[in-house]
């Protein structure tokens, strides 16, 4: 008989958004999906990539992208949280690397949004953008 994996219960956002993270640099589809709403109405966007709308459409999506060779792991920068009684957002600068050798392969602009459920805090929505290339530095004294 196949053992149930019972979903853990996320107690805090900060503690769904660090599950999703460890998921992702895992490629651990169940971990992955356990920090996921069991909704119909769950959204996921990667970068560069289509609207990915439903349970089923989000997990294949995942599915697909654990399935490639390349181990990523990531590192939040610049790091906004808005929390309400029910709902929660955090927006960040991801810094993408591979977990082989540690070397950036760029920046993402993601923006996750996290639902209080009955089972405790769970991904709405997770967006991310290729994030633009920095600015020069402003030069320093008074503006012309």
């Amino acid at each position: 008989m196949a053992k149930t994996r019972t979903p853990p219960i996320y107690t805090t956002p900060q503690d769904a958004a660090l599950a999703f993270y460890q998921a992702f640099e895992a490629k651990d589809i169940d971990a992955m999906m356990g920090a996921w709403a069991d909704d119909e109405e769950i959204v996921c966007v990667h970068p560069g990539g289509a609207r990915l709308v439903g349970y089923d459409a989000v997990r294949a999506a995942w599915e697909q992208l654990f399935s490639g060779d390349s181990r990523l792991s990531f590192r939040l920068q610049d790091i906004v949280v808005i929390e309400s009684v029910g709902m929660a957002m955090q927006s960040a600068i991801e810094q993408v690397a591979l977990s082989s050798d540690g070397s950036t392969r760029g920046y993402a602009v993601a923006t996750n949004v996290f639902l209080r459920t009955p089972v405790g805090w769970r991904l709405l929505v997770h967006h991310a953008s290729p994030a633009p290339a920095a600015a020069p530095a402003a030069p320093e004294g008074p503006l012309h």
